[in-house]
């Protein structure tokens, strides 16, 4: 299978779920089930071995004729985000099916697989890499029950598995020999760089937070500013805090985002009574990011007393960094290096399937650049060049393991 093939491969994926705003290909949607379908039947008519599980999650492999060989394996996601872009996830399907092609002729003493995993974006359901959370054991079957999409549908009404179905999923890590995510960056240092692959050595985790600020609705113009609890001026306080602690620890890759707030009344002439918000503290240092968390703390004490507010803080998730196996890293450095393509190690600072694969597979990850660091958007874009470099680097490093 030649680029040219893969890119009309690419380009028809890109079809399913495209609005004039962006991809609309959220978990278990008809587009969702209907790309996932496309491929299966691709990947059938090119003679690989391939089955689902009762999530969804398509195994396309190369088996080995060697007794107890284990697996090594590659793969990504179909899904999107709302007003999403097309080469988030897809990408490392394409970089996957790739090698795979490139192994076909090739005498492995392991099975090679590619991996196609259901649910990656938190869109619709609230909760991020479900299927690498099932496949791993680190599924919440509880809070998978409660929580809901726009529709009221849980995961399990979506989905058509049972929480049974999730228990049973679980991966034998003992049939594992290691696992490759290719991935669009996200961001723009291969970009600044100018270099077309990067090479991941850690994942940044997340600690979140909802907020709530209660002050009091005033009028604005019969309230004077000495007699005022303004709960929006005591959440700027908070916010301007985050992002300057944040800042001052960039070096140790440490970010802190507000990127959700709602106002009360959200009247032009009423001291605003209410604020909530959404606060994302995220790093590959956890004692950095717990500095961050720690000074957030503070300020919400000082902004109490100094606007006269209350405070309630849930702790929405509080997950450690991840730091990917150093074998797989130096393996596809190698690859790199035996394919002349320059590499940058590097940290991601988003989640993906890689962070739980890598809690019972040795794991690494390789990027490419997305241009102006756009993802989660419409205007999305990677060279295709590039996912066929990240696949060259990709193939040589899955046959260097799978022998």
């Amino acid at each position: 299978m030649d680029s040219t093939e893969l890119l009309n491969i690419f380009n028809c994926i890109g079809t399913y779920g495209e609005t004039n705003n962006g991809m609309y290909r959220l978990a278990y949607s008809d587009a969702d089930n209907d790309t996932h379908d496309y491929l299966f039947n691709l990947l059938v008519e090119k003679g690989y071995d391939v089955r689902t599980d009762a999530m969804g999650n398509i195994f396309a492999e190369i088996p080995s004729s060697e007794p107890n060989a284990k697996i090594v394996a590659t793969g990504s996601h179909l899904d999107t985000v709302h007003c999403g872009g097309k080469y988030d996830g897809t990408v490392g399907v394409i970089a996957g099916l790739f090698a795979l092609e490139k192994l076909k002729t090739c005498k492995l003493k392991h099975t090679v697989q590619l991996i196609i995993f259901r649910a990656e974006e938190s869109s619709r359901f609230g909760f991020s890499c479900m299927a690498s959370k099932a496949l791993t054991g680190n599924a919440d079957i509880k809070k998978w029950l409660e929580n809901t999409d726009s529709n009221g549908m849980n995961f399990f009404d979506a989905s058509g598995t049972s929480p049974r179905d999730i228990e049973n999923a679980k991966l034998d890590n003992e049939h594992y020999k290691s696992f490759i995510e290719v991935h669009i960056e996200q961001g723009n240092i291969l970009e600044s760089y100018g270099l077309h692959v990067g090479i991941v050595s850690a994942i940044a985790a997340p600690t979140r937070f909802c907020i709530t600020v209660k002050g009091h609705a005033d009028h604005s113009g019969a309230t004077p500013m000495d007699l005022r609890s303004d709960a929006l001026c005591a959440a700027a306080r908070i916010i301007n805090d985050i992002n300057h602690e944040a800042y001052i620890r960039k070096d140790e890759g440490t970010v802190g985002t507000v990127g959700k707030l709602d106002v009360y009344p959200n009247s032009m002439n009423v001291v605003p009574g209410e604020v909530e918000f959404t606060v994302d503290i995220r790093g590959i240092d956890k004692d950095s990011v717990d500095a961050v968390i720690k000074h957030m703390y503070y300020s919400i004490e000082e902004a109490t007393q100094i606007h006269h507010v209350k405070f309630n803080v849930v702790e929405l998730c509080n997950d450690l960094p991840v730091n990917l196996d150093r074998s797989v890293f130096q393996t596809l450095v190698n690859a790199a290096e035996d394919e002349k393509i320059p590499y940058h190690e590097m940290n991601s600072g988003a989640g993906h399937d890689a962070m739980y694969m890598s809690k019972i597979i040795p794991t690494s990850m390789i990027f490419i650049p997305s241009k102006g660091g756009i993802s989660h958007h419409p205007e999305e874009y990677s060279e295709f060049d590039d996912v066929i470099l990240a696949g060259q680097i990709l193939a040589n490093a899955m046959e260097k393991m799978a022998n």
